[in-house]
């Protein structure tokens, strides 16, 4: 009998990204297929979780199948695969039915990083997007100097002001009155609200979406230095989309922000409950609201938006069938409207029909694109239902109070005696807190010199003990200064190390690099930690001597880093050990 052996040969294809734990997940159950948007305008399963999954699959194995061998088939990137890619609005829905628990949105952006890596992709509309954004830092190719032209005139901008509104590009040309609103609302509040301006870049999250990443490390650091320059307290956006990239991705590319981070929705809900947000008129619709997938499941922001709808006098609020994380997609968001417009729309017009089930006149959201493609979709099924931003109907519901003719001469009347008699008592009461302040002054700076004087003496005694202690503790290729740890990098680097260092740093870690007579390439001082990134033989003669002075040394194989944060993980896990050590050893001295 005459043996045949089949041998497979591995197809050439580029190295598959770091995803093989998902791959594995996957049971290939098929729940996610019934809640693909995507697969309801093209009913192919390759654009479905399940399908595209598959596909990895085989393309991790490169046709190391029996029958990919014996048929000669080999298996590629096909233009096929990557149209079912980019067939996806990253909604996350299959996501949330997932019963293997894949972090499916996080796979979708690398493996869409991977084929723009391997030039694969973008598609068309998607390059065009990146090129604007590179060159004038929108999406719509529009003149920076009036990404603020929207600015309402009757809101003051202050330089210095509680709230730094970022209008996000949707926002700041083509749904200005979204920003309009938003400003106008939280200063009737008396939030001082101020912008930066032409300085405002893309928070690129649409391009994050659609797998390129390589703006995204300068214009993040551009945002966190340039907020971090006005002062505000707290940066504030009606974008959903801007709010998940500044608030998550930032970190990752950057820094986050010194800001506390909002979307508009939750810093209302604060207003409101604060009673600094006054709700004058009646607003009488039967309204529903649509979570925008950024902010709902993404963020996991959903009650903050229906919590403020609900204090509005008027509204009977409805909820549709579905709702928070298994909310419908209104099918405008990762890149796929920008392509696929058509099949955003038509998407948009099966949730405006989820409203008109449950009775709905006005459709409430969160987020500007969402607006913009539920208003598409409602024109284009014939829909009489009212799409509305929260901003929008918050404008009107907190509008003066209106009052009939026939009172409103008395009422004036009445208004300018009592702040008559409103000003002569705070008047009275300035010039009386004047004098007290004065007085107060004049007594705190006796006291402070009498302190600073008793101070001086008290630090002097201790200096001479504080400085011998110092050097019995501390080694003598240690001391203090030594350990003023900073941070020096060029985010354009996205090198092994840099990526190391910058998981460093977002753990709230300090280095040194090219520390010391040994010029240890990266050095955390205080916590006795050696990191080297480089090639797997990479000469190794020096971490014994290292060990001996007491150092941790870490060495990882920079073909194996790939965004830093496991090495990160043990970095921060390594420095609080040594630091423990160090404390220890301490105690046992002063005993």
């Amino acid at each position: 009998m005459l043996e045949v052996t089949i041998k497979a040969e591995r197809t050439k294809v580029p190295r598959m990204p770091r995803i093989a734990k998902a791959l594995t997940q996957c049971v290939q159950c098929g729940y996610c297929i019934d809640v693909c948007e995507a697969h309801e305008r093209t009913p192919w399963e390759s654009v479905t979780a399940r399908g595209k999954i598959y596909y990895l699959n085989q393309l991790d194995k490169a046709g190391l199948g029996l029958m990919d061998a014996a048929l000669g088939r080999k298996i590629s990137v096909s233009p096929d695969f990557v149209d079912a890619m980019y067939k996806c609005t990253g909604c996350g829905n299959c996501e949330a039915v997932c019963h293997s628990q894949i972090h499916l949105v996080e796979l979708w952006e690398d493996v869409r990083a991977w084929i723009v890596k391997n030039d694969f992709g973008p598609m068309s509309a998607h390059k065009e997007m990146y090129d604007r954004i590179s060159q004038v830092y929108n999406p719509y190719g529009e003149d920076p100097q009036k990404r603020d032209a929207w600015w309402p005139e009757d809101v003051e901008k202050t330089k210095v002001p509680d709230v730094l509104f970022f209008a996000g590009c949707t926002g700041s040309y083509r749904m200005q009155e979204l920003a309009s609103a938003g400003v106008t609302v939280l200063s009737r509040a008396g939030v001082t609200v101020g912008t930066m301006g032409p300085d405002e870049w893309c928070c690129t999250s649409p391009i994050i979406r659609t797998g390129v990443r390589d703006l995204s490390p300068e214009f993040s650091r551009h945002t966190v230095e340039t907020a971090d320059g006005t002062g505000a307290k707290d940066m504030v956006m009606t974008c959903s989309g801007c709010y998940k990239t500044i608030l998550n991705d930032a970190g990752k590319y950057y820094a986050k922000t010194g800001q506390n981070v909002y979307h508009f929705s939750q810093y209302v809900e604060e207003l409101i409950a604060k009673r600094k947000l006054p709700l004058n008129n009646e607003f009488k619709y039967r309204a529903t609201y649509h979570d925008p997938c950024h902010l709902g499941r993404h963020a996991g922001v959903y009650d903050a938006p229906r919590n403020v709808i609900k204090k509005i006098k008027g509204i009977d609020f409805v909820e549709m069938h579905r709702t928070r994380e298994l909310s419908r997609c209104c099918g405008a968001g990762g890149g796929y409207k920008s392509q696929y417009g058509d099949y955003a729309v038509a998407i948009a017009g099966d949730r405006i029909r989820d409203a008109e089930e449950v009775g709905a006149e006005l459709l409430i959201t969160t987020c500007p694109f969402c607006v913009l493609n539920l208003r598409q979709g409602a024109k284009k099924i014939g829909s009489k239902i009212k799409v509305m931003d929260l901003s929008e109907v918050l404008l009107e519901v907190t509008a003066p109070k209106k009052v009939k003719k026939e009172d409103s001469c008395d009422a004036e009347k009445e208004a300018a005696e009592k702040a008559k008699a409103k000003a002569a008592e705070m008047k009275a009461e300035k010039e009386a807190a004047e004098a007290a302040l004065k007085k107060a002054e004049e007594e705190t700076a006796k006291l402070k010199k009498e302190k600073a004087d008793a101070e001086a003496a008290k630090k002097a005694a201790e200096a001479e003990k504080e400085s011998a202690k110092a050097a019995e503790e501390n080694p003598a290729d240690w001391t203090e200064n030594e350990t003023d740890e900073v941070y020096i990098d060029d985010y354009t680097d996205n090198s092994p190390e840099a990526l190391v260092r910058r998981a460093a740093w977002n753990k709230g870690l300090r280095c040194r690099r090219d520390y010391g007579d040994d010029k240890i390439p990266v050095a955390f001082v205080r916590g006795r930690v050696a990191v080297f990134v480089g090639p797997a033989d990479e000469d190794r003669t020096l971490d014994n001597k290292l060990i001996s002075q007491g150092w941790t040394v870490l060495r990882y194989d920079e073909n194996n880093v790939t965004d830093g944060l496991a090495e990160g993980e043990e970095i921060d896990a390594a420095v609080k050990e040594n630091l423990k050590t160090v404390k220890k050893t301490r105690k046992r001295r002063k005993k």
